[in-house]
């Protein structure tokens, strides 16, 4: 017999319980999967653990879930019969920063704004030196 623990998360397309901290191991949780919504063994290890698609459910009240922007590494799967539940161990792995095009153009304008205003200001320092000669010489010439 299932004990309903409720649908919090989609992984990869899989319905999904509560998601905590596996033990006091930093980057280690615990998911819970329910046979009784259709989750198996082979769909467990299908899911695409190193870049999965994780989405939180309507019913999921904010509680916490996997990291965003990480990949995880599969660790145990164990299946309780009394419970029909799977809880699955996963490790955080690889960090995706996702696309960063639009951060890498910004960067490099601004690397371009900074490259013309190191020219204007090479420019005024010149401008300035000149106008301190041209005094110079005028004070100079003029007593």
């Amino acid at each position: 017999m299932s004990v309903p623990y409720g649908k919090h998360w989609k992984i990869d397309g899989l319905i999904a319980g509560p998601i905590t901290r596996h033990g006091s191991v930093n980057g280690s949780y615990s998911i819970l999967f329910e046979r009784a919504n259709g989750v198996t063994l082979e769909k467990i290890e299908a899911v695409n653990w190193d870049k999965p698609k994780i989405q939180e459910l309507p019913g999921n009240r904010d509680l916490p879930g996997l990291p965003e922007g990480y990949g995880f590494q599969l660790g145990n799967i164990e299946y309780h019969h009394n419970t029909g539940l799977f809880t699955v161990t996963v490790t955080t792995a690889k960090q995706y920063l996702g696309d960063v095009t639009g951060y890498q153009a910004r960067i490099e304008e601004l690397e371009g704004q900074t490259t013309a205003l190191s020219g204007q200001v090479t420019d005024a320092r010149a401008k300035e030196a000149e106008l301190a000669s041209a005094y110079k010489e005028g004070v100079e010439s003029n007593g």
